[in-house]
């Protein structure tokens, strides 16, 4: 017969579910390894060695009005991520209906309906979509492509002129703390 007093605690012990910061270090791993923001010309990792604060960089999707534009967004994770969602902005100002011009603020069900099966990339992934895709049934503001098209000429020659190694120098580029 098992003497369960002698059965080391461990063996009862539920699988623990990693914290924020341990969910986080992960996902950046998994980015440095990740092919698919290659494939839309971006990449993503913690400001300055802070996981809870990341920024994320993209190439606007091909044959839309922001075609060619350097897309900016900054992400601030709670500490219960994933079980609560990030707070995420646009910081490069985008003329789009899904994008409030003032604040950054980004209206898409994938960040309004968080679940914690979400994702850093997944989050990247659904933006650049949506710069193809609006959803004006949930716009902040109503637009043509025409002003769209001259918003993106305006600010993409600014952020065109972006200085990747000073990017990476400027807390891209992180040891596997």
């Amino acid at each position: 017969m098992i003497d369960m007093m002698k059965m080391s605690p461990r063996i009862f012990q539920k699988k623990q579910i990693p914290t924020g910061l341990e969910k986080l270090q992960d996902e950046f791993k998994e980015i440095r390894k990740c092919e698919s923001l290659c494939q839309i010309g971006g990449s993503a990792g913690p400001i300055k060695k802070d996981y809870f604060h990341w920024k994320a960089l993209f190439i606007g999707p091909k044959n839309t009005p922001y075609m060619y534009g350097l897309y900016y967004l900054e992400m601030k994770f709670p500490e219960n991520y994933p079980i609560s969602g990030p707070e995420v902005r646009m910081r490069t100002p985008t003329y789009h209906p899904n994008i409030d011009n003032k604040n950054g603020h980004i209206c898409v069900g994938y960040l309004s309906e968080w679940k914690k099966e979400y994702n850093i990339i997944g989050i990247i992934n659904v933006v650049f979509d949506l710069l193809g895709s609006p959803n004006p049934d949930s716009a902040y503001n109503k637009l043509d492509n025409k002003k769209a098209e001259s918003f993106r000429i305006k600010f993409a020659k600014e952020n065109q002129i972006y200085d990747w190694d000073k990017c990476w120098d400027d807390g891209w580029k992180n040891d596997d703390a």
